[in-house]
């Protein structure tokens, strides 16, 4: 049982080296690029929502903060004619928009809090994408040169068009030579 298990186990590394070799990692790595450039930008659509949803929570606090302005004109003028009724009335209003008030006031901060947290969160991720998208290219220009350098036959340490021949290298020194004796004593 103990050889089928290591034969086994050979047979799936091998398939996993073939993968690993099939796959090209250059396209890997833009997929992966293209896929956090896709979480970022809904990041940073979720971001503009917290956004707005801020900002009428606090056009909201501040309506009710008017209609209470309101309300409190209202109210003296009703105890200064003695109207009770219209009182209980108005006061009733402006303890309701007071506790809407407060949780207007704890909704805006929380959201407050939670968009300050998500745009810090935003900003390192935005940089750590930008590191590793400027290595991903580098990778990519170093792997574009090294296969341009398989095709084209250049191999370090070998001779190939980068080294000329000895024998190419001794031609142009004699003709060199022969052309600057001609040109020297014309």
């Amino acid at each position: 049982m103990g050889i089928m298990t290591r034969m086994l186990r050979l047979c799936k590394a091998d398939v996993h080296g073939v993968m690993d070799q099939l796959e090209d990692k250059g396209l890997l790595l833009k997929q992966y690029l293209r896929e956090m450039e896709d979480s970022l930008e809904n990041k940073e659509r979720q971001l503009h929502g917290m956004t707005r949803n801020a900002e009428q929570l606090q056009r909201q606090f501040l309506r009710h903060g008017e209609e209470m302005e309101k309300l409190e004109a209202d109210l003296n003028l009703a105890l200064s004619k003695e109207k009770d009724d219209i009182a209980r009335m108005l006061i009733r209003r402006r303890r309701c928009l007071e506790t809407a008030c407060r949780c207007l006031k704890d909704q805006h901060e929380a959201a407050t809090q939670e968009r300050s947290q998500l745009s810090a969160t935003l900003a390192d991720q935005r940089l750590q994408y930008e590191t590793l998208k400027a290595r991903a290219d580098a990778y990519c220009r170093q792997a574009d040169q090294r296969l341009w350098a398989e095709e084209s036959g250049v191999r370090t340490g070998e001779r190939g068009p980068i080294d000329p021949k000895e024998e190419d290298v001794e031609l142009e020194l004699l003709q060199r030579k022969e052309a600057l004796q001609k040109g020297g004593h014309a």
